[in-house]
């Protein structure tokens, strides 16, 4: 009768056991990473909407802003880019994004989130995937 024995599961458990405990970290730094390219394209596509307004005092802009990378209570790891605060005549800098963004009776929409989504979409995914691909390889090779 043939006999057969494996080595190497206890080797293989270990590394996996270490990528479970590093996986929300994994996972934070992909989204920080993402978030971080998304933020510079809607910045620069603000800028340009503002450039060579009568009326822009620079509040919108400075009060644009991206949120700690988090985890909600359904594990799903985010963060959001927006905009804080109120400008100087205590309109809400968010409402002044949305307005710009998507027009209203008195001004013609001005787009500047949705391009930047849609410019930066696979140059974020690629950007994620190669965090987590490298995070993994750090760990698969200790």
């Amino acid at each position: 009768m043939a006999k057969m024995s494996v080595h190497g599961f206890k080797e293989l458990e270990v590394k996996l056991s270490q990528l479970g405990r590093a996986s929300a970290d994994i996972g934070k730094k992909a989204v920080k990473a993402g978030v971080g390219i998304l933020a510079d394209q809607v910045r620069k596509n603000l800028e340009k909407n503002l450039q060579g307004s009568e009326y822009s005092t620079g509040d919108l802009l400075e009060s644009f802003g991206v949120s700690p990378v988090d985890v909600d209570k359904n594990g799903i790891i985010n963060a959001k880019v927006g905009f804080a605060g109120y400008d100087r005549k205590g309109v809400p800098n968010a409402l002044k994004a949305r307005a710009m963004e998507s027009g209203t009776s008195r001004q013609p929409k001005k787009p500047f989130l949705r391009p930047a989504i849609q410019a930066t979409k696979e140059k974020i995914e690629k950007t994620m995937e190669d965090v987590i691909d490298n995070e993994i390889q750090k760990i698969v090779k200790e």
